[in-house]
């Protein structure tokens, strides 16, 4: 029953927002698991963290896959749902939809927000960079990486540009943009103790033409601070939890976001 309702929902939703609706057949349980869980929690007059603590935990040992979305501008763009295998990016899109939703058709709606400006499901305006969620009037989040630390520290980037002519996204233009990060040896105790379940962190990078090599989502349990994200390291290949201390050992620095309903 449930399968038939979302079935006919994905087909009336592809008739308005003009672009192909995929849902996998693996998702439907999740989907329903989460429904469920978000309906309990507000039944027991939970706390935002303790909810965001618990959609997320569903998405626990799921299998990284960093190619569950288009991978090339000249194919037609669909707005793929699916919740057996994701990337680090797709999870905290997930992540997020499902913060916003209590439907079904809620975060369908909320996902196309979030991954697409403008609602355009096409692949030129997808928000392929973190920080392409903290730019514009629609933007997801909001920057907080110099409001939390002194020590911040500023770097002009030319995004997508990986070096001379070659580019990281076929398709894609190069993207001027000044990206603020906290490096490592500040993120001390005082400066995690900042940090909100629901933060979202980006790892820095180096790289000329990228802004984060990682995210994922800052989950307190008392005084630790757990990064929940889906890895893509070879001994883990899943989403997992792991200190963010212990995640940042050997890292640049950290780029924090905060969601605009949380700020």
């Amino acid at each position: 029953m449930l399968r038939l309702a979302i079935a006919a929902f994905v087909l009336l939703l592809a008739s308005f927002v003009r672009a192909e609706v995929v849902l996998t057949s693996g998702s439907y349980k999740i989907l329903a698991g989460v429904f469920n869980g978000q309906a309990a929690m507000q039944s027991h007059n939970a706390s935002q963290a303790d909810k965001i603590d618990a959609l997320t935990q569903f998405f626990l040992t799921t299998p990284y896959n960093n190619q569950t979305l288009n991978m090339s501008p000249l194919s037609a763009e669909k707005l793929v749902i699916n919740l057996k295998e994701m990337d680090c990016m797709t999870f905290i899109e997930y992540t997020e939809a499902f913060k916003r939703s209590k439907s079904y058709d809620q975060f369908v709606l909320n996902l196309i927000n979030i991954r697409y400006v403008n609602q355009n499901i096409a692949f030129k305006y997808r928000r392929h960079f973190f920080s392409d969620w903290v730019q514009g009037p629609e933007a997801i989040a909001v920057d907080i990486t110099n409001e939390i630390s002194l020590q911040a520290v500023k770097v002009n980037k030319r995004l997508n540009l990986k070096n001379h002519n070659e580019r990281y996204i076929s398709g894609l233009p190069i993207k001027n943009r000044l990206i603020s990060y906290i490096p490592v040896k500040y993120v001390d105790d005082d400066l995690l103790m900042k940090l909100k379940t629901g933060d979202y962190i980006g790892i820095y990078s180096r790289g000329n033409g990228l802004d984060v090599s990682h995210v994922g989502v800052v989950i307190r349990r008392g005084n630790k601070t757990i990064f929940r994200n889906a890895s893509s390291h070879r001994g883990n290949l899943q989403v997992i939890d792991i200190e963010l201390s212990d995640y940042l050992k050997g890292k640049s620095g950290i780029v924090v976001f905060r969601p605009r309903s949380d700020y």
